[in-house]
């Protein structure tokens, strides 16, 4: 893989967790940082649970090395996912992010 295969921008954002002026704890997330990437979608899917019907889909970005942890949210075309796991690349300087996203309904 080369850098001319990045041609796809990915933002990534981390949860932080912040003070209110009450005492309480606010979570949020970080300004998202633009990243190039190579997206490729993998699927969708549509199933029944709980007498609900739930959706989700996942996707790989391939990224240069940087500190990336799962648990992040990952911005793809304005559509936030999960950073699900973080592999590494055969090449080094490379790395896989899995990324999803459900409807939330479970």
């Amino acid at each position: 893989m080369n850098a001319s295969m990045l041609n796809d921008r990915v933002r990534l954002s981390q949860p932080i967790k912040t003070r209110k002026p009450s005492g309480g704890w606010v979570d949020s997330w970080t300004e998202p940082k633009p990243v190039h990437a190579r997206i490729e979608y993998l699927g969708a899917r549509t199933y029944t649970a709980a007498l609900a019907e739930q959706t989700g889909c996942r996707v790989r970005a391939t990224i240069r090395r940087r500190a990336v942890v799962h648990g992040w949210r990952a911005l793809v075309h304005g559509q936030p996912f999960k950073v699900k796991t973080v592999e590494p690349h055969a090449n080094r300087d490379f790395l896989v992010l899995m990324l999803e996203t459900s409807d939330g309904n479970g």
